[in-house]
């Protein structure tokens, strides 16, 4: 009698077909979301930027970081006006922002530059002396419009490099750098690429380069996919001149 279905054999066979098709389809999945995560990232960093540079326009200097130990998203500025500290996450809450992290659930890390963050009395604006010479490209005795943290001859002290350690920056001077750190999150101390590290390192210092997929070909200290945007003083001020805001 001749016996109907099937062996253990052709079981066997459809389960590893069926599995490979399972694999090839969750990788396809996994690569679609990572590209429309990262999309939507490049759209919240361009907002950020936006963000930022109309903070400028309407108070006369950038927004503080925010305390990265918190979830508040706001500013972190003492009672003198100054930056408690010159990097930490998107203050989102005091720009205005609908969400103040990344596609991933990550913050944004946000480096400023000091000189066009500080805010201090209007009837005290920054003056450029032999001791305070902190505004680069600025003669002595210059003296910022009351109410402006910087002026037109004012640098930042920002640099972006194309990978740890190079000579030669893709952009320096710069006002202010955002990371946003994708999937694998902030690198905690001593974990994740040195260049990925670079960018959490509490410096003035920022890469930007290519991505470097994490798969079992590429070394861990070799993975990147963080995305760096920046502001140049040329932009800030640019911006600054337009909405009358200096001479």
């Amino acid at each position: 009698m001749k016996q109907s279905g099937f062996t253990l054999a052709e079981i066997a066979i459809v389960l590893v077909i069926v599995g490979i098709m399972l694999a090839g389809g969750l990788g396809a999945f996994k690569a679609q979301t990572d590209a429309q995560r990262s999309n939507d990232g490049r759209a919240q960093l361009a907002e950020i930027k936006e963000s930022l540079l109309g903070f400028a326009v309407q108070n006369g200097h950038l927004p503080c970081p925010a305390n990265p130990a918190l979830t508040t998203f706001i500013e972190d500025r003492a009672a003198n006006g100054t930056c408690n500290r010159a990097q930490g996450s998107i203050p989102g809450a005091s720009l205005g922002l609908a969400k103040s992290t990344d596609p991933y659930g990550q913050p944004f890390t946000y480096r400023v530059s000091t000189d066009f963050a500080d805010n201090g009395p209007a009837s005290s604006p920054p003056v450029i002396t032999d001791s305070n010479q902190t505004l680069g490209g600025c003669p002595l005795g210059s003296v910022a419009a009351a109410g402006i943290s910087f002026m037109l001859c004012s640098q930042g002290d920002i640099s972006v490099l194309p990978t740890s350690g190079a000579a030669t920056p893709l952009a320096s001077q710069l006002v202010a750098a955002i990371v946003m750190h994708f999937r694998h999150g902030p690198p905690n101390a001593g974990v994740g690429s040195v260049d990925e590290q670079e960018n959490t390192s509490n410096n003035t210092t920022f890469i930007s380069k290519l991505r470097v997929d994490d798969n079992p070909a590429t070394p861990a200290d070799e993975e990147f996919d963080d995305i760096t945007v920046w502001i140049s003083p040329s932009i800030l001020i640019a911006k600054m001149l337009a909405a009358g805001k200096l001479p």
